[in-house]
């Protein structure tokens, strides 16, 4: 509604005082000039006033200039139907509509007569307005076909961007249609700016805003954004309002809570900026508390939610009570004069005027009633939501405490187990009779068994943090000290990932305090750890540390400071807010996907604070990030300092490639050459380990390190620049990984034509159908999920490899026959699949997967079903994926059951066999064990 009345006010005043300039108010009849000019002031003054809504004030200065009019003769002067037109506007805005409709209908008809067109289709559009407001389509319609008709015929181009506003606004409203609403809010775009119209150009954009909201199209806060500055260089508070209510209302139903709060606050107070000079804005102010409201609850903040709901329902009642009320105060008024002239009128029409006014009455009685049920309606639902909330805020008060029993009842669960791993594991170390093989898995084996343990604790320390137990456990420590032992163990690590580290002490290294040496030592650690995880090859990362003595204190205290600073890509500006959440991952869709628990640097925050500190964070994107850790330590004298072992440290993190020189082989020519994407040390050593005795093993960090080795590798084959080029037979990548994730890798091998032919199998800890899913879209040639056996790892590298040789050893047989010239570097060089044999393959593969439990699936019925002979098929699936009609019909069928069987689709394995064509159950256990390392019912019992 405020919308419509803001467009009705400009479309009307916008171009008025340039009217007044063009034609003298003396056109009919003669004026004198100082009463002109000081009537053409005084009228300046009401539209300024209606601008503003400030209504009353405009009333009584136009009635002024009217009744001296009157006096005059002049009210149908054409400086007279200007008058009375913005009176027209004045009733309108005071929800009279009846009056403003008399009003206009007469401005109208007498501008036609006097052929004052300018007034006239000012006039027809502000009909048209009031109209639409009334939900008249047909009437409202009439109108602009009159204003259109009238523009063109008397070239009024000025007043044509007021005319798009209503057409715009018309086809947005009351016969919805996008496109024609598109077209006119764009004509006003142009034309608007032509004239300076900066209030209608303004106004344009806020369509097209509502507009593209509707659609749900890009591009609205952009054209919002503009609406603002427009409004802001006018000092249009009106439309400053309204701009920043729609742009907190997009922010809102994008789910980005903390930007709609912002505008929403921005509009809240413009408006009532607004209110207290005078204007009538109390409809966009409850729409605003009631956008707050919701805001709140979505955040969480329920106390907050209930007061702004209930503060914009109590002003939306007193809003429809006080509009209620004109509309009485208009028929007592309308009763009035009736009566007056009734009075003067022949005695006859008494009777029918006792009539009239026994319905009138009625009618108020009537009104009076509907006005107390629509308050009786509001307060009910007020009552109903006030009570929804209470009891949505006990469900996620209790849903959050089951949350975080849950957690705490899974973290002691995992203790027992966990305890059964590490005792006998330890106990085994401790014999004498271990190969490095042996001795080496066994420490990686207690390592990572410790690193699970810290991450029960971490959860178990989130939940007393909540519960308010966690206490602090003070130790008296050489700060300094302590803190170097730990920075050094860094080193090796930096060393390792070719990163520039370095570490800055300042102080004294024999000062002692007492501090919780287990909360910081585990700081530091998530910390670095966070560092060194998104800092580059090549990067650098600084650590500052001081200690610095509380000289103003009169107890022995001294401030901490500890600063990480890398040069990795930095944190988004949208994620700075919310970088110590719990649980809180990047959602910036261009970053890859890198795992992790969400808890590190939330622990941090909360360390601190225990700590009275804080820990602050600066940060721009490709610009690395500082991380800050401030907080008070109590100095203790060292005479009273007991006799500390702080060297004996349990290890930060694991050394790379421990188990790798352990077992370290030289690289052997005639074996496959195996690429391992994996960004965890530990888990390179352990794949390296198990599958070097059978192939060669290349490691790489993350995917930007394996492609630029791969492509290395394809350039020397294509250049012969090596005696014995490196180019791996198959890639085993990780999907989580810094610098560049498994997906990303995968789409740019598939992509490149001189690497699509390499057979990738995905190891992830991600199960999820959709994560499956997305890496078979791209071309994932096959998929094993953590943890995962050796002897599956093995089966399946084993069958890719069989399956690639075939297939390139069928393309040379097929070229060797096609031509009988030599080939040169063919044995070098693997074939590429042409866009039409990819089409058809991928036409051949749907096929059989819609039909795979078909019984019409066989060798004949696929030969009948593409058109070719039994041989034609054979040599044309053996040139593209090396394997025999059978065989490959066998894969299909045997990948389409495994997926079932991770799905959890059926728990039945004769089920499973049957769906995919099988009617022997221990042929199918049998030959899905040869196909993937182990069998049908452990996919079932994991």
């Amino acid at each position: 509604m405020f919308l419509k009345l803001t467009l009705l006010l400009f479309l009307i005043t916008g171009g008025l005082w340039e009217n007044l300039k063009a034609q003298s108010p003396l056109e009919s009849q003669p004026l004198q000039a100082s009463s002109a000019a000081v009537m053409a002031t005084e009228l300046s003054r009401a539209q300024a006033y209606i601008t503003s809504y400030k209504n009353d004030s405009a009333n009584v200065i136009l009635a002024k200039i009217a009744a001296e009019l009157g006096v005059q003769n002049l009210l149908d002067s054409p400086f007279g139907l200007r008058v009375q037109l913005m009176q027209g506007i004045a009733f309108e805005h005071d929800d009279r509509d009846t009056t403003a409709m008399h009003s206009l209908l007469q401005i109208k008809e007498s501008s036609q007569q006097k052929k004052l067109w300018d007034t006239y289709t000012e006039a027809c559009l502000a009909l048209a307005n009031l109209h639409e407001n009334m939900k008249r389509s047909s009437q409202c319609f009439a109108n602009l076909k009159d204003a259109r008709s009238a523009i063109q015929q008397h070239s009024l181009d000025s007043i044509f961007p007021f005319f798009a506003i209503r057409m715009s606004s018309y086809y947005r409203v009351l016969v919805p249609n996008v496109d024609s609403a598109t077209y006119y809010a764009k004509e006003v775009l142009r034309s608007a700016p032509r004239y300076g119209l900066t209030l209608q150009e303004a106004w344009g954009h806020m369509l097209m805003a509502m507009i593209l909201n509707s659609t749900k199209n890009s591009g609205v806060f952009e054209h919002l954004s503009a609406a603002i500055l427009l409004f802001r260089k006018i000092d249009d508070s009106a439309g400053l309002s309204a701009a920043m209510s729609n742009i907190a209302a997009y922010y809102f139903r994008n789910k980005e809570f903390t930007k709609s709060l912002v505008y929403n606050d921005s509009a809240i107070a413009v408006t009532k900026k607004s209110i207290s000079l005078g204007n009538r804005l109390s409809s966009n102010l409850y729409s605003a508390y009631q956008l707050q409201g919701e805001i709140y609850r979505s955040l969480g903040q329920l106390d907050s939610a209930y007061y702004y709901l209930k503060k914009g329902y109590d002003l939306h009642l007193s809003h429809e009570l006080r509009a209620q009320n004109y509309k009485i105060i208009e028929i007592d008024a309308r009763y009035n004069d009736e009566k007056r002239l009734q009075e003067i009128a022949d005695q006859e029409r008494q009777i029918r005027s006792e009539k009239a006014r026994r319905n009138l009455l009625i009618f108020i009685v009537f009104v009076v009633i509907v006005l107390a049920s629509i308050l009786a309606y509001f307060y009910r639902q007020l009552q109903k939501a006030n009570r929804k909330t209470l009891q949505q805020a006990e469900q996620l008060k209790a849903l959050d405490m089951a949350k975080s029993r849950f957690f705490a009842n899974v973290s002691h669960e995992l203790r027992t187990p966990l305890t059964l791993v590490l005792g006998p594991v330890s106990s085994v170390l401790k014999g004498q009779q271990l190969n490095p093989k042996q001795l080496g898995l066994l420490q990686m084996a207690i390592r990572n068994g410790d690193r699970l343990n810290q991450l029960i604790n971490e959860i178990l320390d989130l939940r007393k943090l909540d519960s308010g137990k966690m206490e602090l456990n003070l130790q008296a420590t050489r700060v300094l000290s302590f803190f170097r032992n730990l920075l050094v163990q860094f080193e090796s690590l930096a060393y390792g990932k070719d990163i520039d580290f370095s570490f800055d002490i300042v102080g004294d290294n024999e000062t002692v305090a007492n501090i919780d040496r287990e909360k910081c030592r585990q700081i530091l650690y998530n910390l670095l750890s966070n560092a060194f995880k998104f800092t580059p090859q090549g990067g650098k990362i600084v650590v500052k540390l001081d200690v610095t003595q509380n000289k103003v204190s009169a107890s022995p205290t001294a401030n901490f400071r500890l600063s990480v600073a890398d040069s990795g890509r930095g944190i988004y500006p949208e994620d700075l807010l919310m970088v110590f959440d719990r649980f809180f991952q990047t959602n910036q869709s261009n970053n890859p996907a890198e795992g992790g628990t969400g808890i590190g640097l939330a622990l941090c925050k909360e360390y601190a604070t225990l700590f009275g500190g804080k820990v602050t964070v600066e940060s721009l994107p490709e610009k690395g990030a500082t991380f800050l850790v401030e907080f008070p330590i109590e100095l203790i004298e060292q005479e009273s300092l007991p006799q500390l072992d702080e060297s004996n440290l349990a290890p930060l993190f694991y050394k790379m490639g421990d188990v790798a020189e352990l077992t370290a082989q030289a690289t052997d020519p005639a074996k496959a050459t195996i690429l391992v994407v994996e960004d965890n040390p530990e888990l390179q050593d352990y794949i390296r380990l198990i599958l070097q005795v059978k192939y060669n093993v290349v490691t790489a960090e993350n995917g930007q390190v394996a492609l630029a080795k791969i492509m290395r590798g394809v350039e020397s084959v294509q250049s012969e620049a090596l005696s014995i080029p490196w180019v791996p037979d198959l890639v085993i990548s990780d999907l989580m990984m810094p610098v560049m994730d498994g997906y990303q890798l995968l789409e740019k091998l598939k992509s490149g034509d001189a690497t699509r032919h390499l057979p990738v199998i995905m190891l992830t800890a991600r199960a999820e159908a959709a994560d499956r899913l997305k890496a078979l879209r791209i071309g994932v040639d096959d998929y094993l999920g953590k943890p995962f056996e050796e002897e599956e790892l093995q089966v399946r590298i084993e069958n890719l490899l069989n399956n690639y040789r075939s297939r390139r050893q069928a393309t040379l047989d097929e070229a060797a026959n096609i031509s009988s010239q030599p080939q040169p570097n063919t044995t070098e060089t693997s074939p590429n699949i042409s866009e039409t044999d990819r089409t058809w393959l991928e036409d051949f593969e749907a096929y059989i997967r819609k039909n795979i439990s078909s019984e019409i699936l066989s060798i004949p019925g696929l030969a009948h079903e593409f058109a070719m002979s039994e041989s034609t098929l054979l040599r044309q699936l053996k040139r593209l994926t090396g394997l025999s009609p059978l065989q490959y019909l066998q894969d299909m069928r045997l990948d389409h059951a495994r997926r079932l069987l991770e799905d959890r689709s059926y728990d039945s394995i004769a089920k499973v066999a049957s769906m995919i064509g099988y009617r022997d159950t221990r042929s199918f256990s049998r030959t899905f064990r040869q196909r993937f390392g182990k069998l049908p019912s452990d996919f079932i019992s994991d």
